[in-house]
Order: C-alpha cells, then structure tokens, then sequence
C-alpha cells in the first residue's frame, strides 16, 4: 500500500473494506477466496474485522463507532474525517484507490444503512467495480458492459443508479434491449436467467448493479476480477 499526502490510500491489488453490519458465519467461503488482501475498516467495521481474525491496515472514518482506538497497533493508520454530509462508507471510497472493493459488511443490518451504501455507489466518479457481499445478496456495481454464466432460473436482479440506457442482453427473460432505467421510473428487479452466458450491452448512464443470491457469489467474484483486469 502506497500513502498520499491527502490521505489517499493506493493498492495495486484488490482489498476487502469492513463495514459495521452484522456478518453471517455463510461468508467465511467469501473471505477464504480473498486471502492476504489488504484490509481496511470503515469505522466501526474495525470491530467486525477483528473479531474476523483480520488486522485493517488503515481505518476510515468520524471514528464515532470504532472501539478502542487508543490500544489499536502504531502500524494500523488512522484516517479521521469528521464532515457528517457523507457516510464513513462513502469516505472509505474516497480515499481509496485500488482496482477492486470488496465489501462486507454493508448489506445487512439496518435498511437505511444499505440505502445510504447504494446511494454511495451512485456517486462514485469512476468505472472501477465494486462489490458488496451480504448475507443472501451479492452486488456488483459497473459501469459499461457485462458478462458472466449464471444457472438457469436464477434471479439477477437490474439496478440504475440514476438513469442508464441498455442497448441489447442475452440471457435474461426479460431482455434490456434498447431500455432506459431510471430510479423510481423502471429498474429490473427479479430478472431470470433464461439463456448462458448473460451478457448485457450499457449504452450512455449514470452506471447500474447487479444483485444475485449469495450463491452467485463465485460467478460475481470472478466477474468483478475480470473487469477489473486481476487473475481469478
């Protein structure tokens, strides 16, 4: 991990990023597929990655919800940021420059605090994937075109994230050919795969999720590794 002088925090390789949600015993699979990343906590995931075994190598946040912070080791650096008018999750992605997120910690729990993680994804200036994993659901959050190979009858669920055309898809019941989303307008919930691969065709948006069951997960995850350019 390379420091800025402004507090950014640059990764060559993917990292894990600890939410402060409850995390079900199911994600120890997830966790396996990602070791020796990098870790970091937003806040008072600090606690939920220490109780996991991992040390962060840096924590994000108004430090409101981060126990202990005076007994943590001099090598987990610190990254206070007091402004209320964002989320320590929506700080984390800020500071943080790497080419995969994946985060735990922020699907489950209290419902307007997976709210204010979407609404956080909706705001990222970049096209880097980020994916959040909970205890039923995976997220990928893109921009741009996808592809991956889900079982028949699976539900994929399609997200806007403001406003996103579509220009064709493959595979899913109901197609996103020459669709427009918009958030309290149209949205794809409980798509189907009907057809492998499934594959999607953006056109000009604000960018767009994807949600799985958690059983998607490994086709999520080496989704997010391809776009991101990384060995599965």
């Amino acid at each position: 991990m390379t420091y800025r002088q402004d507090d950014q925090l640059l990764f060559t390789s993917p990292i894990l990023l600890f939410g402060a949600a409850p995390i079900a015993g199911s994600l120890r699979y997830c966790l396996d597929r990602c070791q020796n990343w990098p870790v970091v906590a937003a806040d008072g995931g600090l606690g939920t990655a220490l109780s996991w075994g991992l040390c962060p190598q840096a924590v994000i946040g108004d430090m409101d919800s981060a126990n202990d912070l005076d007994q943590l080791p001099d090598d987990i650096r610190q990254i206070k940021r007091s402004e209320q008018d964002d989320t320590d999750f929506e700080k984390s992605l800020d500071l943080i420059l790497a080419p995969l997120i994946i985060g735990i910690g922020f699907l489950d729990g209290r419902f307007d605090h997976s709210l204010a993680a979407l609404d956080a994804l909706a705001r990222l200036p970049h096209d880097r994937p980020v994916l959040l994993v909970g205890g039923d659901d995976v997220l990928l959050r893109l921009r741009g075109d996808f592809e991956m190979t889900l079982p028949l009858a699976s539900r994929l669920s399609v997200w806007p994230l403001g406003v996103q055309h579509f220009l064709h898809s493959h595979g899913l019941e109901w197609p996103l050919d020459d669709v427009t989303m918009a958030f309290g307008k149209l949205t794809g919930t409980s798509n189907r795969v009907n057809g492998t691969p499934v594959s999607i065709v953006a056109g000009v948006g604000d960018g767009y999720v994807l949600i799985a069951p958690l059983t998607a997960f490994d086709a999520m995850f080496d989704a997010a590794m391809a776009m991101a350019d990384l060995p599965a």
